[in-house]
């Protein structure tokens, strides 16, 4: 049951107070109209077969019984003064006061001063308890508020507060009241900080008196000692727990808060949606300098925070610390880590690892330090003594410590990355709003004044000039073709869409064909766009363990986009490739004991020039070619955009706007195939972003690979060279093993044949190493090299793995090397006869016969009747 308003009144009779009725209209509880079945105080039960149809809804109840309120009256005034309040103003309003769009609908009849005054105000209908507007309060922009002569003081009660779930707070003015509500919370506003207790009583006789009833005061200490928002918000809840016959609790702000409002719009909690941030108010008020107010004593008794008594019973502390530290706004679980979100430092106090611009939000673990403060700020510890009395106390090191490594907290929200931009949802909305969403985990934090327009459905003139907009901002980039373009369109879009599917997207390798045809800048046009700011950079390494160092670090500190600057040299390794086709990683932590294991939400951008990228890396990558005859491009002139950077800095809301509309069109169209050509490892990526390209008129990013396989495979190349030589140099197909060829490279064997063999082994390993070729030789493995293959054929008498040149497919037989597969044109010399441990007829090793085993199977016999059957 729900409290009637004048906007529903009760159902039965009509009126807008003292009734109660179901939000479905099943059923009601009226005061006035008998029934057979009483309700206690609150009156009689009224069910209903079908619901009946409801009076018309008014804001307020005319007094002229005209349905029109007389001229003259408040109502009539209040009326009047809304009717001036344009769509421009209220959006001012809202964002002068930090309040979200549509806060001041909250509030019946909110109106501001007719075109022309000056200094201008808002108006606030004055209600008493019954909904009756009995004055109008003005507002101006400073914060001074003055009523119209002639009216009283009353409440601010927005549509709809008592459905809200939770407790009832009653806060000082209308401002805090329309935070409260956007905030998802019931509030009333009243006049003052001790008035308004007997409009206050008649509004409240219907919430139910299980519901709690907060006085919200307000931090405005004095420095003579008087704190009159504290006084204030005591003697109303004494007054309304005295007139209501039922406790009533008043509470203050957070500290650092001046009041309710101040707290809700303050930056440390910008990041989150408006309901996340009323959820952490109750939970701070409910916790917080608190009293309660005993209806038939009126005595008082004082609350605080939550009180932790230190015992032997370290499970039941630690729970009890994860409660309270639940309630910190600014901490996160991820990857089984507790994180903080903070602005990235100046570069010069960054890791050399990552060079990242300062104000980028990053994700950093919480020190134990600053988790041993903060549940300190949660929660009164205690110990207690000897003789049974409890003391104050500090959180033990060992609390500390379990908290720290529990690896799971229940109640605290679940961070999957900050995002310094608008994002593509699975289902295609556009999450565009700064704040927390529970959903999907994601933090948004867009700067205020970004101005981003998207339409719902974008028809094809919006596609066709959204993509004009985005060429626009790269007219000047020598493209290699059409399809390094839309290579570039779908790098920018990728970061956009990471969260509409599933799976990695590959690597945007900016190349070029000569120093300064503009690779960095056309990076940075990505970025801008995006994030305002330019790349975070990192330092390429073909060190293994350096480099998975690095991408731990990135995961970690939640990095959404890195890009790999000025690559030169083989680029390319496991490491590498496993990044760029994980969207999870798992990896110990540096300088600690505590793992992470979470998501790894990286895009990857890279710039260089002719950049040769190792086989399984170049299949990862979609390349970005750009070609330009000049010797010296840097020295160009006449660009469209003089100043890029600028220009893509003042254009981020259109640029950011046309690249969520290709998106958001190829959603709202339904997602249409193209019959685009399979991407491995990325078909996610490719069912989205690369067929949004696609949709908009712009060629296949896919088409820009073909020259990048065929150049940049050089470990293709120098396997296929291996194989003619060994073709060379076994030509029975016995198998050589991989030290034999290291041998055969070597002075003073190295013939013509050996010196072309030492050549194509340092191009594919780097080194003259037998234990790294026969790695590269298991890599590659029945891999299809023009028509041969690699495989192993048998091992000699160390047990050292001979490799045979077989045709594609086919498999050597069992215990020799050759036999099913030798090269037809090199026949096996008559005397080639196998020996005992070599890879020949004779030679295969001999399998050792296996004692016969009982299978087990799943038993719940106690253990000695299983051991007594054994026996």
């Amino acid at each position: 049951m729900a409290r009637v308003t004048a906007a529903r009144p009760c159902p039965v009779c009509g009126k807008p107070d003292w009734c109660l009725a179901a939000p479905d209209g099943s059923a009601a509880i009226c005061a006035r109209v008998e029934s057979g079945r009483r309700c206690g105080e609150a009156g009689w039960l009224h069910r209903f077969t079908e619901p009946p149809p409801r009076p018309p809804a008014r804001k307020f109840a005319p007094k002229n019984g005209t349905g029109t309120p007389p001229p003259g009256s408040w109502l009539h005034r209040a009326e009047g003064y809304a009717a001036d309040l344009t769509a421009a103003c209220r959006a001012k309003a809202e964002a002068d006061l930090g309040l979200p769009p549509g806060a001041l609908d909250r509030l019946p009849l909110v109106g501001s001063s007719p075109a022309g005054i000056s200094p201008a105000f808002l108006t606030f209908p004055q209600e008493d308890g019954a909904g009756n507007v009995v004055g109008v309060l003005r507002r101006y922009a400073g914060g001074e508020k003055r009523h119209l002569p002639g009216g009283k003081a009353g409440l601010c009660v927005p549509a709809g507060w008592a459905d809200a779930p939770g407790a009832v707070y009653l806060v000082e003015g209308a401002t805090d009241c329309l935070a409260l509500a956007a905030a998802g919370l019931a509030a009333v506003g009243r006049p003052s900080n001790a008035g308004g207790v007997a409009h206050l009583t008649m509004l409240l006789k219907a919430v139910p008196a299980g519901r709690p009833v907060v006085v919200v005061g307000e931090n405005d200490a004095k420095p003579d000692g008087t704190w009159p928002g504290r006084a204030g918000a005591a003697a109303t809840a004494r007054r309304l727990a005295a007139a209501l016959g039922r406790p009533v609790t008043w509470s203050l702000p957070p500290d650092g808060a001046k009041d309710a409002r101040a707290w809700l719009t303050d930056a440390r909690v910008g990041g989150l949606a408006w309901a996340e941030r009323g959820a952490l108010l109750a939970a701070a008020l409910a916790a917080g300098d608190l009293g309660a107010c005993d209806p038939a004593t009126g005595a008082e008794s004082r609350g605080g925070p939550a009180a932790i008594v230190i015992g032997t019973d370290e499970h039941r502390v630690n729970d009890e610390a994860v409660i309270a530290l639940a309630g910190e706004p600014g901490v996160y679980e991820r990857g089984g880590l507790l994180v903080q979100v903070i602005d990235s430092p100046d570069p010069a106090a960054e890791a050399a690892a990552v060079r990242r611009p300062p104000g980028l939000p990053v994700l950093r673990p919480l020190p134990k330090a600053t988790l041993r403060e903060l549940l300190t700020a949660r929660a009164s510890w205690q110990k207690v003594n000897r003789e049974g009395e409890a003391g104050p106390a500090h959180p033990p090191a060992w609390c500390v410590d379990a908290v720290l490594d529990r690896g799971t907290w229940p109640g605290l929200r679940r961070l999957e990355a900050v995002l310094p931009y608008p994002v593509v949802r699975a289902d295609g909305g556009v999450l565009a709003a700064s704040g927390y969403d529970p959903a999907t985990g994601l933090l948004v934090r867009l700067p205020r004044g970004l101005a981003i327009d998207v339409p719902d459905r974008p028809t094809p003139d919006d596609i066709r000039r959204a993509v004009g907009t985005l060429g626009d901002a790269v007219a000047d980039f020598p493209f290699e073709a059409p399809a390094h373009r839309a290579a570039w369109v779908a790098g920018l879009l990728t970061p956009l869409a990471w969260f509409a599917f599933d799976g990695p997207a590959p690597l945007f390798l900016i190349d070029k064909n000569v120093r300064g045809a503009g690779a960095g800048l056309l990076a940075d046009v990505v970025a801008l766009t995006l994030t305002g700011r330019r790349f975070p950079v990192m330092s390429y390494t073909p060190d293994r363990v350096e480099l998975r160092k690095r991408i731990t670090s990135l995961a970690v500190e939640g990095e959404r986009m890195v890009l790999l600057d000025n690559l030169a040299g083989p680029v390319g390794n496991d490491v590498l490739d496993a990044a760029l086709t994980a969207t999870s990683w798992k990896d110990r932590v540096l300088g600690g004991n505590r793992n992470y294991d979470g998501p790894l939400n990286v895009v990857w951008y890279a710039t260089g020039n002719n950049v040769q990228m190792q086989a399984d890396t170049s299949r990862r990558t979609c390349p970005i070619r750009m070609e330009s005859a000049e010797e010296r491009p840097e020295l160009r002139t006449g660009f469209r955009h003089p100043d890029l950077r600028a220009h893509v800095r003042a254009s981020r809301g259109p640029l950011l706007g046309a690249a969520l509309t290709l998106l958001r069109g190829y959603f709202a169209a339904g997602r249409p195939r193209h019959g685009l050509p399979a991407w491995g490892s990325f078909e996610g990526w490719s069912g989205v972003v690369r067929e949004a390209v696609v949709f908009a008129g712009l060629p296949d990013p896919g088409d820009a690979r073909e020259a990048l396989l065929t150049a940049a495979d050089r470990d293709a190349a120098a396997v296929a060279a291996v194989i003619r030589l060994m073709e060379a140099l076994d030509p029975g197909g016995r198998g050589l093993t991989a030290g034999e060829l290291i041998d055969r490279a070597k002075p003073p064997h190295a013939d013509d044949l050996g010196r072309d063999l030492r050549e194509a082994v340092e191009a594919l390993c780097g080194k003259l190493d037998s234990r790294a070729l026969a790695g590269r030789f298991q890599h590659f493995a029945r891999r299809n090299f023009g028509g041969r293959m690699l495989d192993k054929g048998g091992a000699d008498r160390t047990k050292t793995s001979r490799w045979v040149v077989l045709r594609a497919g086919a498999r050597p037989a069992a215990g020799d090397a050759g036999d099913a597969g030798p090269i037809p044109t090199r026949p096996t010399p008559a005397d080639a006869t196998a020996h005992a441990g070599d890879a020949g007829d004779a030679g295969g090793v001999p399998t050792p016969r296996l004692r016969g085993k009982r299978r087990y199977r799943n038993d719940d016999r106690p253990i000695d009747a299983r051991h007594s059957e054994d026996a």
